[in-house]
């Protein structure tokens, strides 16, 4: 058997600068922040066409599936329906009042609402710098 012996030292060296601006070395910018700014948009750029593509595939695709569950419907009634059909009206129902208006405002209020209060919380405790 092979004996490994692991060390490990630090050496604290005070500084003269003072804790709320700490971060001030990053924050402040470099000359080349423009190539990142430019290299983000064209990160999101890129993002989004994907994402539209995507989007159109499955919009096509979930169109064609409805329209044939929706013709199978019509032509089955009198069968007894099993699996996805018996769920497949229900599900692409829009709410009877404000349609979709609660379980969007629900999803986005909570996510923002959770950001805008965890960020308050660092915000209070001088966790993030106070610039």
């Amino acid at each position: 058997p092979l004996t490994i012996l692991y060390s490990y030292s630090v050496e604290w060296q005070e500084s003269d600068v003072p804790w709320s601006d700490r971060w001030d070395v990053y924050l402040m910018g470099s000359p080349d922040d423009d190539v990142h700014v430019l290299s983000i948009i064209n990160a999101i750029m890129v993002v989004l066409f994907l994402t539209g593509s995507t989007a159109t595939i499955m919009i096509r695709t979930l169109r064609n599936d409805i329209a044939l569950y929706n013709e199978l419907d019509d032509l089955e009634d009198s069968q007894e329906e099993t699996g996805w059909k018996l769920v497949h009206g229900d599900v692409f129902r829009p709410p009877s009042t404000s349609p979709l208006l609660l379980s969007v405002a629900t999803g986005t209020g909570a996510q923002i609402g959770t950001s805008l209060t965890l960020t308050l919380i660092c915000a209070i405790l001088k966790i993030i710098n106070p610039m």
